[in-house]
């Protein structure tokens, strides 16, 4: 049998609404290669660009369904027929129904026992069982795959590993619980060491340990000395910031972890799983690990000027505990999260390919150009200041250097001009788009439930 494997978005997508000088980007080996097909005689082949006529020749085709790829994936459908469609994914598990309209199977949750789902009669939704496969990374050009990262250099080979998959927390914006039920599976150690074996036979370099909770994870101190061993150049994962110990952090720098991704979230809502977060960046310190920040930035019902503040609030703790790198996502309400049923009749399926971290999706027209622009900015500001320079040289030519150039000039900020969206020098100045508002506000801010929002004090003008 012929498999086709696709990811939706697809593979080659840049991630962007609009176009732009959009040449370097994210890229990993997409997750559906760990769904290659291993019965006797099954001939698996990768589709990068979802192109419907490759699929047609295809006897089979495996979906992985990602929220932002919905609308891609259902005109796919229609060209290539859901007889021969079965789809997983998150936006499966979380709207399964919906799916069926599109695929002749819809697998919900985690998967490895694919060869039984695809030689099974059954119809409609079936849950998947959590467990380890291999990954097929030679169904797809591993010289394509790029990191926007610390330290990772233009040419050095990157990859991803997982050892563990689901996470126990339950933050309510957070896809993970849907797939995993905040239930944990982890992978035996035999297991990541050929995938540690594998990544090294093909000369990759820098490696991300793609764990959702990977300081969570039994073994960690067995599973760590497995990727020490690989010898990598740079090697990273997700870290909870709740989980991390003295110890924990002494053998990941001991095995040569080179930096943990932690969550700063939305800037006045604290979560269960970062209510440390200042003493794990502490211990990172202590031994000599690199943090790096993801933060949210949520638009909904708020004016510019309260915006504004959260900005100028984000710039503060930046300077405060020092990261290696920042990265910007606006506030995604999924399906099937914690927040959906508050923000549910506020988003249509349209508004699904805004889903790619990097656009508002609440914000109208002029307010939504201007958080662009002040997402990047806040971010320029930061690895321009003096509290960055005591981290490390900005300007260093790798990815990271690299992509922020990029950036420049896609929203006009060379020679400094994201100072005239974000200047932390004059807390009020800002470049307003013609017509907006500061004041006025697009939406009512719904209620929280799980996350518990702080109330923020400013000493910040007012933009009239």
């Amino acid at each position: 049998m012929k498999i086709g494997l696709c990811v939706f978005p697809k593979f080659t997508d840049t991630h962007l609404t609009n176009q732009s000088t959009h040449e370097l980007g994210q890229r990993l080996e997409p997750s559906v290669l760990y769904l290659a097909s291993e019965r006797p005689g099954d001939v698996n082949i990768f589709i990068e660009d979802n192109d419907p006529e490759k699929a047609k020749d295809c006897d089979l085709v495996l979906c992985s369904v990602y929220t932002r790829g919905w609308k891609e994936f259902q005109k796919f459908s229609e060209k290539v027929g859901k007889e021969k469609i079965i789809a997983g994914g998150y936006h499966p598990s979380a709207d399964p129904a919906a799916t069926a309209k599109y695929a002749d199977k819809v697998v919900t949750g985690l998967t490895s026992n694919i060869e039984e789902i695809i030689e099974s009669p059954q119809k409609g939704v079936v849950r998947g069982k959590p467990g380890s496969r291999k990954m097929h990374r030679e169904l797809v050009d591993m010289k394509k795959m790029r990191q926007i990262y610390p330290d990772v250099f233009p040419g050095m080979m990157t990859g991803r590993s997982t050892s563990s998959v689901g996470c126990p927390f339950d933050c309510e914006f957070c896809a993970t619980p849907k797939l995993s039920d905040r239930k944990m599976t982890t992978y035996e150690i035999e297991r990541v060491e050929e995938d540690v074996a594998d990544l090294k036979q093909r000369g990759v370099k820098a490696v991300f340990v793609s764990d959702e909770s990977f300081t969570t994870r039994p073994q960690l101190k067995e599973v760590a000395q497995v990727y020490g061993k690989g010898d990598f150049d740079v090697l990273y994962s997700f870290g909870t910031a709740t989980t991390l110990t003295d110890e924990k952090m002494r053998f990941l720098a001991e095995n040569g972890w080179h930096s943990l991704n932690l969550g700063l979230e939305e800037i006045n809502t604290s979560y269960r799983k970062n209510r440390d977060l200042a003493s794990a960046i502490e211990l990172a310190k202590k031994h000599g690990i690199k943090i790096n920040l993801s933060f949210i930035v949520n638009d909904h019902g708020k004016s510019l000027n309260e915006s504004l503040q959260d900005y100028h609030a984000l710039f503060q703790a930046f300077c405060d505990y020092k990261p290696a790198m920042v990265a910007a996502n606006f506030m995604m309400p999924f399906p099937g999260t914690g927040i959906w049923d508050r923000y549910k009749d506020r988003v249509t399926e349209d508004d699904f390919i805004k889903f790619d971290s990097k656009t508002p999706v609440f914000s109208k027209e002029k307010l939504a150009d201007w958080h662009k622009h002040m997402a990047v900015a806040v971010q320029l500001a930061y690895y321009h200041s003096d509290a960055y320079k005591e981290v490390r040289n900005f300007h260093n030519g790798d990815n990271l250097d690299l992509r922020f150039r990029e950036l420049e000039k896609q929203f006009g900020m060379e020679n400094e001009g994201w100072r005239k969206w974000f200047d932390p020098e004059k807390p009020a100045k800002t470049q307003i788009p013609e017509g907006l508002n500061p004041n006025e506000k697009e939406n009512e801010m719904p209620e929280l439930s799980s996350g518990k929002r702080k109330v923020q004090t400013y000493n910040l003008p007012i933009i009239k």
